[in-house]
């Protein structure tokens, strides 16, 4: 592979036309380009210079490699100002996934906040829950997944991963509008322990798993009567009193369903943690690093909303 500072030389000299200018243009000394000739020479094989008078001349050798050099520098100027274009935020493309959830309620003022500060940075935004993001993260397909995983702040694995917390989004609990209990600014769990339960299977893993672990901390494992696929149908199955729910407040979205009433759990208030994760090797560059603030903001934007 040839050396990409004997390449200047040897197209200085050509374009120049002799050593001492070729030197003058390079900020070299004319004995370093002399040197770097010399090299190149040995490198190549072949006779690149030959005595003109005081002076020397370029062989078809040295025509030849000047003009593919010429070239190889434009590509490689291309790059390094691509490459600083990509850290100074001016082009790329950050990849995200997120769970259903945070879709309608997190991630689109982030995203509006990105575009608004990076706008020639591309974005792909794809849905897809924790376990399936975190895959893809690691194979290298997306750079940041917005995932809710059974930790709170502080208590995040050393899984080579790098994560920001997003927030605790607390669980409310969806009753029927006419439900006696929807008479209470709050509602303590023990009080739901004979109602029959809705289920959303669209929240496995850790999601089901506070609901459980809450309604045993009060003392019964819940009753399911039905089960949903998504959050706004289970909304649906309270409105009709088909039982009770326990949702997040990201699934609630911007409005509840008008048939149920949302109320805060009294005492202890489950949560389940959202997260935002990306790859240590990328998580500074500049548009991912975007991307992780924006997210962190919306977040608390949210919050901040709902108190």
């Amino acid at each position: 592979m040839f050396d990409l500072r004997r390449l200047k030389v040897v197209k200085a000299i050509v374009d120049t036309g002799s050593v001492s200018a070729a030197a003058a243009q390079l900020s070299y000394t004319p004995s370093a380009v002399s040197q770097q000739m010399r090299a190149l020479e040995k490198e190549t094989g072949t006779v690149l210079l030959e005595a003109a008078g005081r002076g020397v001349r370029a062989t078809p050798a040295a025509l030849l490699l000047a003009e593919h050099a010429g070239r190889v520098l434009a590509a490689v100027q291309q790059a390094e100002e691509a490459l600083a274009a990509l850290r100074a935020g001016q082009m790329g493309r950050v990849r995200v996934a997120a769970f259903p959830t945070a879709g309608s309620a997190l991630v689109p003022e982030a995203l509006a906040v990105f575009e608004q500060n990076l706008p020639n940075v591309a974005l792909d935004l794809v849905v897809a829950e924790t376990d399936q993001s975190l895959a893809n993260l690691r194979s290298g397909t997306i750079d940041v997944a917005i995932v809710v995983e059974p930790f709170g702040r502080g208590h995040a694995p050393e899984d080579g991963l790098y994560r920001r917390h997003l927030l605790a989004d607390p669980f409310r609990v969806v009753l029927p509008r006419n439900h006696v209990l929807a008479r209470k600014r709050a509602v303590d769990l023990v009080s739901l322990a004979k109602e029959r339960w809705i289920g959303v299977s669209s929240c496995p893993g850790s999601c089901q798993q506070v609901v459980s672990d809450a309604c045993r901390r009060a003392g019964f494992d819940p009753a399911y009567n039905l089960e949903a696929d998504e959050y706004p149908t289970a909304q649906g199955f309270v409105a009709a009193g088909l039982g009770v729910a326990l949702v997040p407040l990201l699934a609630l979205g911007a409005a509840a369903h008008a048939g149920v009433a949302v109320r805060r759990v009294s005492g202890d208030q489950p949560v389940r943690d959202v997260w935002a994760v990306t790859r240590p090797a990328i998580a500074k560059q500049l548009p991912v690093h975007e991307m992780l603030a924006d997210l962190e903001q919306a977040a608390a934007r949210f919050l901040a909303a709902q108190a």
